[in-house]
């Protein structure tokens, strides 16, 4: 059951990501790109606190 839901959720994402795309290429992909970075710099931030974090530990 709760598989079907999971397809079904999956395919109407899949399904407005085209649409999405298909009205507003341009907007998509600004949006697209916004989204990446925002992602990007939660990951460089985490990445930067948790090396200093460990090294805190070291010393």
């Amino acid at each position: 059951m709760l598989d079907n839901v999971r397809k079904v959720l999956i395919y109407l994402a899949l399904a407005f990501v085209i649409v999405s795309v298909w009205h507003d290429p341009q907007g998509s992909a600004g949006a697209a790109g916004t989204f990446l970075h925002t992602v990007g710099g939660f990951f460089s931030a985490l990445l930067d606190k948790s090396t200093k974090f460990l090294k805190g530990l070291a010393n």
